[in-house]
């Protein structure tokens, strides 16, 4: 129990982290912060990981450039809204990778879960960083569920969120993110949580062998 409980803890991490990173611009201090030890242990940890190492060392490349960029924070929100919010942007919303369903979806499993997202973010629903954020607060339901039945059932709405959403249409949207990122920091950063992501279905197909909820 307690390595589930230390794996649940990571893998939230991982999902708020992720989440933050697409979720809007990041400010020179939160970029400052990917020159300080405990970054650079926790992408040295993740490169342990087989599958993640070369997607690690792309965004370890992407980071050093960043560092460097003259007016760094300026430099790369402009590269974020011209990757996520002007008129040909790469549309961080599921719905708009072919499934003009998930924004109702999304919205009826919020609901069923007792969850206002509304005052963290402005986004619709089934926007990228809302679904990524959404999975690291299963887990931790997961991690601290009472019992084996309840720790089944937030296991089992993980993997509904996983595979009837997230992986659904993330790949499409980590392909036009690389595509349209020159300098390279969102396509790496996209490029790594494809990765994870597979991984993360893989753990929970191990863990949980069971049917998705949704």
């Amino acid at each position: 129990m307690q390595e589930f409980m230390a794996t649940s803890e990571r893998r939230a991490e991982l999902y708020w982290w992720f989440s933050t990173l697409f979720a809007a611009e990041l400010s020179d201090a939160q970029i400052a912060e990917y020159d300080t030890y405990d970054v650079r242990s926790f992408l040295k940890s993740l490169s342990t990981l087989d599958p993640m190492r070369e997607a690690v060392a792309e965004l370890n490349e992407a980071i050093a450039r960043l560092l460097v960029r003259e007016e760094r924070a300026t430099a790369l929100a402009a590269d974020f809204n011209a990757l996520f919010l002007s008129p040909k942007a790469v549309q961080p919303y599921e719905s708009a990778h072919g499934d003009n369903t998930a924004r109702s979806r999304m919205e009826q499993r919020l609901s069923r879960l007792a969850i206002d997202v509304s005052e963290k973010y402005q986004q619709p629903v089934d926007h990228l960083a809302i679904e990524l954020d959404l999975m690291g607060n299963l887990i931790i339901r997961a991690a601290e569920a009472t019992t084996a039945a309840l720790r089944e059932k937030w296991l089992g709405e993980q993997e509904g969120l996983l595979h009837g959403h997230l992986l659904a249409w993330f790949e499409p949207f980590e392909q036009a993110c690389r595509a349209a990122d020159p300098f390279g920091f969102y396509g790496a950063s996209a490029r790594l949580l494809g990765v994870f992501l597979k991984m993360d279905a893989n753990y929970l197909s191990l863990v949980k062998p069971a049917k998705s909820a949704d």
